[in-house]
């Protein structure tokens, strides 16, 4: 079965969540040795973006000389349209030439020979459907009104949490988490059991991502020490419940504290020793996304180990499997 060279990049993308071995969470000097140069730059606020042709990648600088951090990788697969002007040289010289919308169909068959499977999250957004790939944490925009039935885009979303159904008033539970914030443990318990619905699973996480996202943000926020140990209880209390794997809580963890420290470094935090070893004990052998995610979320941290030699020795595997 002959398959277009497109179709065979798409593919690679959707299952490994990387461009020619890139992410969104490899620096800009990755992104050049492999994309052969910086590309179109673009910058706004702390934001920072390349352009390549069908690929961008953006990241983040953080504050106060903490560095950077990825935010996102795109294949914008609707500029084949135009044709071959807007391929990218280093992945024309990996597949060959090639232009034209990409089909969905297509792109199906070929990842269905690769045992590859999407999951179709929502309904049809701003003219696209939407799928998600779970392993390689991408989702995947087929066009339904523009251009039906063509791929549209591949985005990086690592860290996203399509488990989540719960469809609450955000405004009605921020205000429940902060009364949950002054209860003794003892009650919060109770609450749990009393006020969760059918779905705690789906519920709790919604909770807790709401309550970590406003704590760790520039929100004004009273007594903002207690909110932090309010996430740190609520990931436990969903780790006892079965919400939470520890491996997940791990991940977690590392990124709230990055952020805490990036934007609130008066608050007293768990030492980076003891949230980035946590990491590092539930990275695997295999190298998957999530254990990638853990040595991204580690490397936030990096610069205040006492001892860096573990981490070092597994980033710098991360970026050679990766790379390959």
């Amino acid at each position: 079965m002959f398959v277009s060279a497109k179709a065979r990049f798409i593919a690679d993308v959707v299952q490994t969540g990387t461009v020619l071995g890139l992410d969104a969470n490899l620096g800009p000097d990755v992104a050049a040795e492999v994309m052969g140069g910086v590309g179109g730059e673009n910058r706004g606020g702390r934001t920072y973006w390349r352009s390549y042709g069908l690929v961008e990648v953006g990241w983040y600088h953080r504050q106060r000389g903490l560095g950077w951090q990825g935010e996102h990788l795109a294949v914008q697969a609707h500029r084949l349209e135009h044709g071959e002007d807007w391929l990218d040289d280093a992945v024309a010289a990996r597949y060959g030439r090639f232009g034209g919308l990409l089909m969905f169909d297509e792109l199906q068959a070929e990842l269905a020979l690769r045992r590859v499977e999407l999951v179709r999250v929502g309904g049809p957004e701003s003219g696209s459907q939407q799928y998600w790939q779970p392993e390689s944490q991408v989702t995947l925009h087929v066009g339904v009104e523009f251009r039906p039935g063509s791929v549209q885009k591949v985005f990086t979303a690592f860290g996203q949490d399509f488990t989540i159904s719960f469809d609450g008033d955000h405004r009605v539970v921020w205000q429940q988490v902060k009364a949950l914030a002054v209860m003794p443990v003892e009650r919060r318990i109770r609450w749990a059991a009393e006020e969760a619905p059918e779905d705690f699973r789906s519920w709790w996480r919604y909770c807790a991502r709401l309550a970590a996202g406003r704590t760790a943000s520039h929100d004004e926020l009273r007594e903002r020490a207690g909110f932090v140990d309010l996430v740190f209880w609520m990931w436990e209390h969903g780790l006892a419940e079965g919400v939470y794997t520890a491996k997940e809580i791990a991940y977690l963890r590392a990124g709230f504290v990055a952020r805490l420290e990036e934007l609130h470094p008066e608050l007293v935090l768990p030492s980076h020793d003891e949230v980035v070893g946590a990491c590092l004990d539930h990275v695997s052998e295999a190298m998957t996304r999530d254990d990638k995610n853990l040595l991204d979320a580690a490397r936030l941290l990096r610069h205040g180990l006492t001892d860096a030699s573990r981490f070092d020795a597994l980033y710098g595997r991360r970026r050679l499997i990766s790379r390959r």
